[in-house]
C-alpha cells in the first residue's frame, strides 16, 4: 500500500468532537461520517428553544473545527504542508462561543 493510500484511509478514520459553548451538547462524527448528538439531561427542561439551538449550533461548528483541525495535521504528516487545507474558523458565533483550542 502506498503513502497516498494510507493518506486516504486516514483521513476517512477521522473521528471528530464538539462541545456546546455551555456544555449542554456533544457532537461526535464518526468516521463514517455519521453524527452522534449527546444531549446533557435536563437541557430541554432548563433552557428556551433559541438557547437549546445555540447549543446544537456551537457543537456542531466545534465538530467542525476539529475536524479540519485534525485533516489539516494528517496533511503535514504526509506531505509536509496544510496547502488545500485551510483552518475552519466559524466567524458568525455570536459572544465570543466556541470550542477551546
Amino acid at each position: 500500500m502506498g503513502k497516498l493510500e494510507r493518506y486516504f484511509e486516514d483521513v476517512a478514520r477521522i473521528k471528530a468532537e464538539g462541545v456546546s459553548a455551555n456544555r449542554w451538547v456533544k457532537v461526535t462524527r464518526n468516521h463514517d461520517g455519521d453524527l452522534d448528538v449527546d444531549i446533557r439531561p435536563g437541557m430541554l427542561r432548563r433552557c428556551s428553544p433559541d438557547q437549546v439551538a445555540s447549543e446544537i449550533r456551537t457543537a456542531l461548528l466545534a465538530a467542525i473545527v476539529d475536524h479540519r483541525r485534525q485533516y489539516r495535521q494528517l496533511r503535514i504528516n504526509y506531505f509536509g504542508s496544510p496547502i488545500g487545507a485551510k483552518p475552519f474558523t466559524p466567524t458568525e458565533l455570536p459572544h465570543g462561543e466556541g470550542q477551546e483550542a
